[in-house]
């Protein structure tokens, strides 16, 4: 008998938000590619289209996979369609088997007050919208078969609300909903589970580093209030800590996990 594995060989990913190289959507494209997926390394703005073909041509170097770079701005439905049909050119391939929801968009830290139309428009639009039309374009264009993965790359914010966090953490909210609803949607009309994996505090990335570190980089406050509530090893998570989660989750054996939220927080949000 064959030892059991995580193989994803002959699937093809679509992982938004990917062009960092520090990032939670480089570190799971690359353990998808480690295991044999062809993946498409997604960004939005110009000035990340180098980034992006770096982490891309890595992950085929490493790894010996197909990849691809795909360009645009995952709240806007026509472009959100656009990145599948790029990702289906680009690797060459006639579907996607798994999507990735991890562009995210996280505002400064403010209060109420001071909240703005623009704020409500960028966090809601990216974190919900690009989440609805991104789902909408792999099942449609992407042709997404039975047992495809989607995964929405939540945070532990729509649970805990750090202060300062309200409409980042509502427009979570949100997207959590969305898990609970499409799994049921799509599981009994298309075999695909759906799950949202959330992160604790993770770094240092481009995203996370603002609540880590201070300017003059000395310890954030926020960084030592999590360490505390840790269960786990004593420090913050890593992106490999996602990778690995998320590697999980698309493989064969996570066939039976759908509709579930999944802290990967080293036991920040306990069940008790």
């Amino acid at each position: 008998m064959t030892a059991d594995t995580l193989s994803l060989a002959g699937k093809t990913a679509l992982v938004t938000g990917s062009a960092r190289e520090n990032g939670i959507g480089a570190a799971i494209a690359r353990a998808f590619a480690r295991n044999g997926a062809s993946v498409a390394i997604h960004y939005v703005s110009d000035s990340s289209k180098a980034k992006a073909e770096k982490v891309a041509a890595s992950i085929a170097r490493e790894f010996g996979t197909k990849t691809t770079v795909v360009h645009g701005s995952v709240e806007d439905p026509s472009i959100a369609n656009r990145i599948v049909e790029q990702t289906l050119k680009g690797l060459g391939a006639d579907r996607i088997d798994i999507l990735v929801n991890n562009a995210g968009a996280a505002g400064p830290r403010q209060d109420l007050k001071d909240t703005t139309k623009k704020d409500l428009e960028y966090e809601f639009g990216v974190n919900v919208f690009g989440t609805i039309y991104l789902g909408q374009a792999v099942i449609g264009a992407g042709k997404m078969p039975q047992g495809g993965r989607i995964i929405n790359v939540g945070t532990i914010a729509s649970k805990i609300a750090p202060p300062g966090t309200s409409v980042y953490a509502a427009a979570k909210a949100a997207q959590d909903s969305l898990t609970a609803s499409w799994a049921g949607e799509l599981g009994k009309s298309h075999g695909i589970t759906v799950n949202t994996l959330a992160p604790g505090p993770i770094g240092p990335t481009d995203m996370s580093k603002p609540y880590i570190e201070n300017t003059d980089g000395s310890e954030h406050p926020m960084k030592a209030a999590m360490l505390a509530q840790t269960r786990a090893a004593d420090r913050i998570g890593t992106v490999e800590d996602m990778a690995d989660a998320a590697l999980l989750l698309v493989s064969e054996k996570s066939r039976w996990i759908t509709a579930q939220w999944i802290s990967i927080s080293g036991g920040i949000t306990g069940t008790m």
